[in-house]
C-alpha cells in the first residue's frame, strides 16, 4: 500500500481488515468485496490476490465512506443513504442502478481516482 494511502487511513483513524466479521457474512451478498462499519474497512480476503492498484482503489473508495460517516454521523449517514436509495427505487431504477446513482457512491467512486 502506498504511503499516501497509509497516511490517509491514519488521518481518518481507519483500519483495513481482510475478513468479514462472522455475523456480517449472514447479511452480505456474495459479490460484496468491501464494506465499512464505523472506522473499520472490511475487504474480502480474495482481494489480497488482486493487483495492488485495484486493491488501493477499493480502499480509497471505502475510505471515502469512512469520511462520509465521520462528517454526517452514523445515524444520519445511514438514514440519508437508505432514503436516497428508496427514492431512486421509487423512480423505477433497478437495485443496481439505484446503488450506482447514490450520491455517496458517486463521491466514493471519485475518491478512487485520487
Amino acid at each position: 500500500m502506498n504511503a499516501d494511502l497509509q497516511a490517509a487511513l491514519a488521518a481518518a483513524r481507519a483500519k483495513v481488515e481482510f475478513h468479514y466479521p462472522w455475523w456480517l457474512r449472514l447479511f452480505l451478498q456474495r459479490n460484496v468485496i468491501g464494506i465499512v462499519l464505523g472506522r473499520s474497512i472490511y475487504i474480502a480476503p480474495a482481494m489480497r490476490e488482486r493487483p495492488a492498484e485495484e486493491l488501493e482503489q477499493l480502499i480509497r473508495h471505502e475510505l471515502e465512506h469512512v469520511r462520509q460517516v465521520a462528517r454526517l454521523g452514523l445515524v444520519r449517514f445511514l438514514w440519508r443513504y437508505l432514503a436516497e436509495y428508496a427514492a431512486l427505487r421509487r423512480e423505477g431504477k433497478s437495485a443496481a442502478a439505484a446503488y450506482n446513482d447514490l450520491s455517496f457512491e458517486r463521491e466514493a467512486r471519485e475518491a478512487e481516482k485520487a
